[in-house]
Parts: structure tokens; sequence; C-alpha cells
């Protein structure tokens, strides 16, 4: 009777159960809705059919691609660059030192007494830390704490990982118990007893569910009355229980199995933080040379400054120009302190940031190196950079996974609407009971076996679980699309962000051309008594705006290339992946010593293989 009663419960479909949920929960969000907002929101959820499970999805370690060797972005040469202003070279055309004016007109000349070392970052000489980029790229690995934490949450993956590995290993116990025993006996005399009883076994868990068990039981009974007698048994038994229906199959390893699937997502992740950590650092550590070569542009333009109140003073004293002149050179002066010392405040707090970004302590002295930096762009013209980022970025492929992860969770959700038909078995033998404990007879052995039907005629908190699972699936889907069209949005916009950055480059560079020849030519029209200091100020602004946007423009330039590698996945930051890699390889221990410039050198690099 009760093999037939298997069919006929297990014929009630999973589409069944689903269906049921909707007919309940619908009518309840309409409901809600009504009473909530006064009006019904149309919520509807797609009536998803259970998907088939590939084998692929059971695998422990998914594939994942890896990226071709290729050039390290950022590379060490061998020439060292000397410490001092980055950019083209200031214009000294037209300027005079004050020697020079009063030889020249025969007066005195005003000097306004500018202690140029109050200004721009300290030298070098005096710091008692001085980082290149890979320095401190080496410095964020060992002392960064977002890093650390990244690092932290990789192992805790791994750690639980050997926790549902050790569920399906032998597992022993043992346990030790002592009691006392003390009773009325026909109301006029008493019983006591001591009882001491140990137990020890091992139990195994099976990989396609149930469990087996093997036990011995040893007990001792110590009289303390003459009422009661003493004794010893001893008992070795094995019992197992094996489900048929729910709860049997690849079900009962879906938790180790995620387990190592989240693994590999972790190590992706963590990977994919490394790469970001890489960027983030080269992004502050350009700004950073941004900022210092703007105090060093203020520096000069307060220089230079200085210079023209010496001329227009000398030419106002030989009755060239009238004293407004003579004021405005001055202002502009004062306007050129005050730009240095926001410049110069500027870069203090981006490097607090980036001491904090490093994990270094904030009282600790750190200035960066000015480097030239050689950038090769990537052929993105000739290369589709969408399908290259959708084969090797470690997220999408991840989301990928994710979706065989949503399939086997229905599968799992789909076993739990059957009904619980296990198979049990037991068979002990112990000692005699006028024998001790030690004598163990199997004469006296006992089996027992049965079958087990629990019928679902409650599968609420199951139907549920299955409805939900079906809407992870939709969502793993939906995430999974989603993902696909930002990360070709990042590429794309990577690509056009990277041409953009190269014609400012082109267009600043022409901009600090033009700027110094206007300089030049309001010199010398001021020299001859025809110009104003207004025309030589605004040149000097505005060849220090475009000596200021032509670092920035290359800044920019120099960060895009990384962040194209990184969103198309292809920056490799492995040991063996040059200067860069090894910058990030903890194992190398301490920062290097040398200082040196690093050009970067990019390359798109092709297919490679897959690695499960």
């Amino acid at each position: 009777m009760i093999l037939c009663l298997v069919p006929m419960l297990a014929g009630c479909s999973a589409d069944w159960f689903r269906q049921s949920a909707d007919s309940q929960v619908l009518p309840l969000v309409r409901d809600r809705e009504r009473k909530t907002t006064g009006y019904e929101a149309q919520v509807q959820v797609n009536p998803t059919a259970a998907p088939s499970v590939p084998k692929d999805a059971y695998a422990k370690i998914p594939q994942t691609p890896i990226a071709s060797p290729m050039p390290s972005p950022l590379e060490i040469p061998q020439t060292t660059l000397p410490y001092e202003a980055l950019g083209p070279p200031y214009p000294t055309v037209g300027w005079q030192t004050s020697e020079q004016i009063d030889r020249e007109l025969g007066v005195g000349v005003v000097v306004s007494g500018i202690d140029e070392n109050a200004y721009g970052p300290p030298v070098p000489q005096s710091l008692r830390r001085l980082f290149a980029l890979f320095d401190a790229l080496a410095y964020g690995t060992q002392h960064s704490r977002p890093y650390q934490n990244a690092m932290e949450d990789l192992y805790l993956s791994a750690l639980d990982v050997t926790l549902q590995r050790h569920l399906f290993e032998p597992q022993p116990f043992g346990n030790v118990g002592l009691q006392y025993n003390s009773g009325d006996l026909s109301g006029t005399k008493y019983q006591s007893a001591l009882n001491a009883t140990s137990a020890l076994g091992v139990k195994q868990n099976l990989p396609y569910g149930g469990q087996l068990t093997a036990k011995a039981l040893v007990g001792f009974v110590d009289a303390l009355s003459s009422n009661t007698e003493g004794g010893e048994s001893a008992q070795v038994a094995l019992s197992g229980s094996i489900p048929l229906l729910r709860g049997a199959g690849m079900v009962n390893l879906e938790p180790l199995i995620q387990s190592e699937r989240t693994l590999v997502y972790q190590v992706r992740t963590f990977e994919q933080f490394r790469r970001q950590f890489a960027v983030d650092v080269a992004r502050q550590y350009f700004n950073l040379l941004v900022l210092q070569q703007r105090v060093v542009n203020r520096r000069l333009n307060v220089s230079n400054l200085t210079a023209l109140v010496e001329r227009t003073q000398a030419l106002f004293d030989a009755g060239r120009i009238n004293f407004l002149e003579v004021q405005r050179s001055q202002q502009a002066v004062l306007d050129g302190e005050d730009s240095l010392s926001t410049a110069l405040i500027s870069y203090q707090n981006a490097l607090d940031n980036f001491k904090i970004l490093l994990g270094m302590p904030l009282s600790e002295d750190l200035d960066v190196m000015p480097v030239e930096l050689d950038v090769t762009v990537p052929d993105t013209q000739r290369t589709d950079v969408v399908a290259i980022a959708q084969h090797y970025r470690l997220d999408l492929q991840t989301a990928r996974d994710q979706i065989d992860d949503a399939k086997r969770q229905v599968e799992v959700a789909k076993n739990g609407l059957l009904p619980d038909l296990d198979v049990t078995a037991n068979t002990q033998f112990g000692n005699d009971p006028t024998s001790p404990a030690k004598n163990l007879n199997n004469k006296v052995t006992t089996y027992s076996a049965g079958i087990n039907l629990d019928l679902p005629l409650d599968r609420l908190t199951e139907r549920n679980a299955y409805r939900a699972a079906l809407i992870s699936f939709d969502r793993a889907q939906r995430s999974f699309v989603d993902l696909n069209d930002s990360i070709a949005a990042e590429v794309r916009s990577d690509v056009r962000s990277i041409h953009s950055a190269q014609v400012s480059v082109d267009i600043q560079r022409r901009g600090i051309r033009l700027a110094e020849r206007r300089l030049e030519y309001s010199l010398e029209l001021l020299r001859r008594g025809t110009g104003n200091a207004r025309d030589v100020t605004d040149a000097q602004t505005s060849l220090l705006t475009s000596q200021d946007s032509f670092s920035q423009a290359r800044a920019n330039l120099q960060v895009q290339v990384l962040e194209f590698l990184k969103d198309s996945g292809t920056i490799r930051i492995d040991p063996s992946a040059g200067s860069l890699g090894q910058a990030l390889d903890r194992a190398a221990g301490q920062v290097p010593e040398e200082r040196r410039e690093m050009p970067m050198q990019v390359k798109l690099p092709g297919a490679g293989p897959a690695r499960g």
C-alpha cells in the first residue's frame, strides 16, 4: 500500500506548487497595495519553469578565462630624472635680471624680497620616505587596511570549505556519564546504585544522503545497598539511514559544492580588488604629481611676477609707464603667493589621503617622487574591446556561474517538495547478562530494518522556498545581462576617455606654446613702453593654466589606460607580470630602496587559456 502511495504523492508536480504559491501571493499583494496606496501597481512575477541543471553546474571549481601574458603596464627604465619641475620648460625669453635693468635704464630697482624656499614641497634629502609609484604599491599591499580586509574575506571563504568537507569525513564522538539512583522498595526498604556509562563511536555522512553510525556502549552498575545487584554490560551497534526521495542525490552535496564555488568567487573578488587597488594607488599618485607640479609652477610664477615688479618699478622710475602698472604687478605677486599657498595646502591634504590609502600613519614623513611617464596607448580601434572584456572580466564570469548556482538551488527546493522515504537498518551484539562486559558474544546479535514514509501533508514552507528559488533564478539571469551591458558600457566609455585624454594632451601642449609666445610678446611691448602690466599678468596666468591643464591631461591619460585594462579584465598583476606585479607581491617583503622613473607600456593582449 505504501508503495502505491509514493507515486501518487510524488505526482504533485513542482509546477503545481508554483501555481499554488502564485494563487495565494499575488492576490495578497494586490490587496495590500489597495489598502496601502489606494491603487494596484500590477505586480507580476514571471511563471518561470524549473530549469534543467547541466552537469557543469555541479563542478566545484568552475573555469575562469585567464588573459594571455602581456608586458607590464608600468615598468622601470634604466635612467633617472632629476628632482625638478615636470612639463615643458618655463619661458625665460624677455626676462631680465635687476642688474640688466639697472644697466639699461640707469635707475634703482625695488626688490620684493620673496623667500622661494618657503614654498613648494620639501627637498627630498630631508625626507625619511620618498616614494615612487611601485614603492607606494609595495607599501600598500603590506599595510593597507582594506587590503587586509580583502585577504581576510578570502580566508573566511576557505574556512567554510574546511567545515563542509569535514561534514563528509568520519566524525568520532564519545561521552562518559555517571548517575546515582535511589528509590523506595515496598515502603520499608531502599535500593541505591551508582551507574557509570561510556560510549565511543564514529559517524559518517554519506555523499548522496544518509548516515552510518558505529558505536560501542559500556555500562557499570555498582550496588550501594543489599537490595540492588551490581553488574556490567557492553554493546556494539552499527546503524544506518538512507533517504530515497527527499534529501537523496546531489542535493545532499549542495552545501559542499556551493562552498567550493564560493571560494572560487572570492578568489576572483580578491583579484579584482587587487587590480582596483593598483589603479586607485596609481590615480592618487598621479594626482599628487599634478598637485606637486602646480606647486612648482606657482613657485616659478611668483618668482617671475616678482621680476615683473622689478621691471615695472624700473620703467616707472624711467618715466616710461605710470605707477598703476607697478601696482598691478604688485597685486599680481600677492595673488600668486595666495595661489601658491592654496596649492601647497591641497598637495598636503592629498598626501594625507594617500597615506590613509596606503595604511601609513599620518605622522610619517612622506613625499612622492616626481617622475616622467611615457604612455603607450592600446590600439582600441582595431580590436573588439567589448568581446575581450566580456570574456575576461572576473565578475562577469562569477555572474555567469551564479546562474548555474541558481539552477541547482531550484533543484534543491524542488527536491524538498517530495515526501520523506527513508530506509533504516540496525544491528548490535553484546555480552551475556551473566558475563563480564569484555566477553562479547555474537550469539546475542540482533538485527532490524525498516522503511519510513513521511507523507507531505504540509509543504507550505517548502513550496515558498521553491517559488523563491525560481525568482532567484530569474534575478540571476537579469543580473548577468545587466552586468554584461554595464561592462560593455564601461569599456566603450574607457575607449572614448582615452581618445579624449589624447586630444586634451595635444591641445594643452599647443596651448603652452601659444601662451609662451603671448608672454614673450607682452613682455617685449612692456619693455618698449607700449604695453602694460595687465597684458603680462594675463599672459602669465594663461601660461600657468595651460601648464596645469597639461599636467592634468597627461595624468588623466595614464589613469585612463589603467582603467581600460582593469575594466577589460586584461591587466595582469601577478609577480611574473613585470615590476607592477612584483610591487603587489606581498612575498617580496620590503619596499624597494631604489628610486627610478617609470614609463608606461601597455599592449592589449589576445585570448588566453581557461583555468579550472
